[in-house]
């Protein structure tokens, strides 16, 4: 036995095998170790690695994307540019509307516990945060200023606290929406997918797994609560504050944490239904309009429209839209991962809009709309049958400067309310949708209808230039041309009786048609629309206002007898068949016949105002445009005056009983326009004033109110009333003496 009594030297000499046992039994001890120890170490060496790996390779990556930050582009709200009249009275202009917001934080209720411990935390000293009682007492103060807030703003507003509460609880209801969808993503994204059937693909799956969990540091965010933007940001609460209300909340800051005043601006029209077809007005864009944009600048909207921006619907807001929108600044800031702001720059200095200055006489717009609004109120009386004529359903007055095209009034009846559009009244809007006459429609420059008698001052230019009329030869009138039954005088279809003897000018004066349709029978179509073409029908006069209409001006047929064309030209010659025109271009027409025969190219805006580098205003005038009408002569212009003259001052005028005013000579032309389908005719009176030196062409039209020299002459002579009170005629407006003329 090992453990015997023996002696050293027997121990060392007489037992060799046994020695031999004992070495062996310590070497696979050793080995056992080492093998222990490599087992050890090697997996120590592989998370040393690692972690070396990560100390020294990975740490710079995983720190800098703890500390990344992004960069948030902030609006910088601008204005869109004034629309004045020439003596600075605001027709359309920006106000800006003043809106409460909410940091999230502050609304939610109840409140979010980390959040209300940050905010209790930051009360307190280094020492205060380890101090467990004087963090109750932070929170207690929290929830405190939590509820001085909400009462502040109670007051502040004058929202019941329960209202107040209602649009708390549907924007944190939206967010905590939001929050859960995006947190079932998130989840989703992150839970691992592998195949129902165990097959090869699926162990791969896992071992991607197990390699990814062992190799790659987990996302700081994938272990943190979810925090949505919108739990960081502000939210609307009240919209269109006080000015008084948005200085106390934004002037006292400690009485009201967490809210902040935002002011954007808004369009308001102060002179309400005045020229609003002319100024019209600004609506938020159409997903159509931003797809159109994106369409056309896919790179970069170089006037940045977005959703929930205005653009011009009508008018001058639609026409000069460019000048008048103005661009947004912006102003870029810089957050961390949190959303915290760490630092903020300007990087586009807003841009305001350019005004535009009409060159409307507001005072005759006003006066010109008062008239239309009484003509379309009053019931008539038809002279010819007796019969009771209904009210007109809408009607339009243009004045034009006729040596300069500039527009001086464009009223348009019914008209509406610009400010019932911009704000949205639901039930004016439906309203103004259903009305029957259709108040949105700018009759001025896109109501076609056929001119009537009015056309015979285009007749009698084209019979003459042409040669189709001697200047001193006269025609016996029956009342019809050849047959009782057709083509007749109005006097003859209501009294039975004709005009006698009568020239050209006469013919004028009192709207012989029998006269017309002799000529015309014998010319055909092609000179009287040759020539109407060239004084600017059928085709749009190129006015600075959207939507305008050309007309229909016919096409010339072949001129043979007893067929289609010689009625067609019969018909062109009195303003009827095909024939439509808009009541501008008739104004446009005689501004050109008092002129001179200088086409006129009619302008509302004056100027534009366009705001430079160093805040000065600098004005690009609008100049006025006008061409001469090819081959028209003198002796032509003579004679259409002297009819047009004699049409009112002449007591065998059409216009004489209606129009005719002592004070100032005026010349003109009634029309009696047939509408069709049984309906009342239209109205026409289109002139100039003075007669014998003329400043202003003028024209009114109504829609289905009977003749024109009953209907539409005594609001031509209030008109000229109006403009002699204005001084729009000029000091002396002339005798009524008639000007000369070469034949009678």
């Amino acid at each position: 036995m090992q453990n015997r009594p023996s002696l050293l030297l027997e121990q060392t000499v007489s037992r060799p095998a046994e020695s031999v046992t004992e070495a062996s039994a310590d070497l696979r001890l050793a080995t056992r170790l080492l093998i222990v120890g490599f087992a050890v170490a090697i997996p120590l060496v592989v998370i040393g690695w690692r972690i070396a790996g990560v100390q020294l390779r990975l740490t710079s990556d995983s720190s800098e994307e703890f500390l990344a930050t992004t960069e948030r582009v902030e609006s910088i709200p601008t204005r869109d540019g004034r629309i004045l009249s020439a003596d600075g009275q605001v027709l359309a202009e920006d106000e800006l509307s003043y809106s409460l917001q909410v940091h999230y934080r502050w609304l939610e209720e109840p409140p979010d516990p980390g959040w209300m411990k940050a905010q209790a935390l930051r009360k307190l000293d280094r020492n205060g945060r380890r101090d467990a009682r004087r963090i109750a007492q932070a929170l207690t103060e929290v929830g405190g200023t939590r509820q001085r807030l909400w009462s502040g703003l109670t007051r502040a507003t004058g929202f019941s606290a329960e209202e107040l509460s209602r649009r708390r609880q549907a924007i944190q209801l939206r967010i905590e929406r939001r929050h859960e969808q995006v947190n079932r993503r998130r989840q989703r994204d992150a839970a691992p997918t592998f195949d129902s059937d165990g097959d090869r693909q699926g162990w791969e799956r896992w071992w991607r797994l197990v390699v990814r969990t062992l190799t790659t540091p987990p996302r700081r965010e994938e272990q943190e609560p979810l925090v949505l933007a919108e739990q960081l940001d502000y939210h609307l609460l009240v919209d269109d504050l006080s000015y008084e209300t948005a200085v106390e909340i934004e002037g006292n800051p400690e009485q009201f944490p967490g809210a902040r005043i935002r002011g954007r601006p808004r369009r308001i029209y102060p002179s309400g239904e005045l020229a609003a077809h002319v100024v019209g007005w600004r609506g938020p864009v159409s997903e159509e309009f931003l797809a159109e944009r994106r369409k056309r600048f896919p790179e970069t909207d170089p006037l940045d429209y977005q959703p929930g921006d205005r653009v011009g619907v009508s008018g001058l807001e639609r026409y000069y839209e460019h000048q008048l929108r103005g661009l947004r600044g912006e102003r870029r800031l810089t957050v961390d991962r949190r959303g915290e702001i760490l630092s903020e720059r300007v990087s586009r200095s807003p841009r305001y809009g350019a005004d535009v200055v009409v060159g409307l006489s507001l005072e005759l717009q006003q006066r010109a709309e008062k008239l239309l609004d009484t003509a379309l109120a009053q019931s008539r009386t038809d002279a010819a049958t007796g019969r009771a004529q209904p009210k007109p359903t809408g009607g339009a007055i243009v004045a034009l400067d006729v040596r300069t095209g500039q527009v001086l009034a464009a009223a348009s009846g019914p008209r509406f309310d610009p400010r019932i559009l911009t704000e949205g009244n639901a039930v004016d809007w439906r309203a103004i949708q259903a009305d029957p006459r259709r108040p949105l429609f700018h009759r001025a420059t896109e109501a076609t209808l056929p001119p009537g008698s009015v056309f015979k001052i285009v007749s009698a230019v084209a019979l003459l230039q042409e040669g189709f009329i001697d200047p001193g030869a006269t025609l016996t009138c029956l009342g019809y041309l050849d047959s009782p039954e057709r083509y007749r005088c109005y006097t003859f279809k209501h009294h039975g009786v004709g005009h006698g003897e009568v020239s050209l000018v006469s013919a004028l004066a009192r709207s012989c048609n029998v006269f017309f349709f002799d000529a015309a029978r014998r010319s055909g179509s092609g000179p009287l629309l040759d020539w109407a073409d060239r004084l600017g029908l059928g085709q749009t006069t190129g006015i600075d206002l959207p939507g305008e209409k050309p007309g229909s001006l016919p096409r010339a047929v072949t001129n043979q007898r007893n067929n289609r064309a010689d009625g067609e030209a019969l018909q062109l010659a009195i303003g009827q068949g095909r024939l439509t025109v808009t009541p501008l271009q008739m104004a446009r027409l005689l501004g050109t016949i008092a002129n001179g025969g200088q086409l006129i190219h009619p302008r509302v805006v004056s100027r534009v105002g366009v705001v430079g580098p160093q805040g000065r205003d600098i004005d690009s005038h609008l100049e006025a445009k006008m061409e001469a009408v090819p081959e028209l002569t003198a002796g032509t212009l003579q004679l259409v005056r002297k009819g047009l003259w004699d049409v009112v001052a002449s007591p065998a005028g059409t216009g004489h009983k209606s129009v005719y005013w002592p004070r100032v000579p005026i010349a003109g032309k009634t029309g009696t326009a047939e509408s069709g389908g049984g309906r009342p005719d239209h109205a026409w009176f289109a002139g100039y004033a003075p007669a014998n030196r003329p400043r202003v062409a003028f024209v009114v039209v109504l829609e289905h109110a009977g003749t024109g020299g009953t209907a539409a002459g005594p609001v031509a002579r209030g008109l000229v009333e109006a403009l002699d009170e204005l001084q729009l005629l000029g000091r002396e407006t002339g005798s009524q003496e008639s000007p000369a003329a070469s034949a009678n």
